[in-house]
């Protein structure tokens, strides 16, 4: 407003603060590594490649995420969305990291069956487990991505005072 106008007696309008979302690049790559986090989960959902079972349970875990990245774009007090979003994306690394072995099928021989050497059917499925075993790999470094950018925020936005060297 101008000096006149306050001089008027007009009252000075408040402008909302902007989203808090685009002024922090930390926040930003955070909420992009969640949401490619909602689109590979809801794409093995969809896929259904797993059975109905793992779907419904990738259909869940996605809602997860996607809660936790709504939350990122709010404005307020992201602390304890960062902590959860931080121990949930170390949580679905080490899962994932588990499952690895379960990929191949054979009880964690993985693509094992190939080293048979009994024509192309072995290689084909040594491949199948391979691409398989790319696919969870992706999947442990976004989780692995997001978790240290959540650390990063935290670090960076941590209220304690900071501690003097003696």
């Amino acid at each position: 407003m101008s000096a006149p106008d306050l001089a008027a007696g007009a009252a000075p309008v408040r402008q909302r603060p902007a989203p808090r979302l685009l002024g922090d690049p930390l926040r930003v790559l955070l909420g992009a590594g969640v949401g490619v986090s909602v689109a590979l989960h809801g794409q093995m959902a969809l896929a259904g490649t797993h059975g109905a079972g793992w779907s419904v349970v990738m259909g869940v875990m996605a809602a997860l995420c996607l809660s936790c990245l709504v939350a990122l774009a709010r404005v307020g007090d992201l602390v304890r969305t960062v902590r959860m979003t931080m121990g949930m994306a170390l949580a679905m690394a080490l899962a994932h990291t588990l499952m690895i072995p379960l990929l191949g099928g054979t009880g964690g021989a993985g693509g094992h069956s190939a080293h048979a050497h009994h024509g192309g059917a072995g290689a084909a499925e040594a491949a199948a487990s391979g691409a398989g075993h790319g696919g969870m790999l992706l999947v442990v470094v976004v989780e692995l991505a997001v978790a240290a950018l959540a650390v990063a925020w935290l670090r960076r936005h941590d209220r304690r005072p900071a501690r003097r060297p003696v």
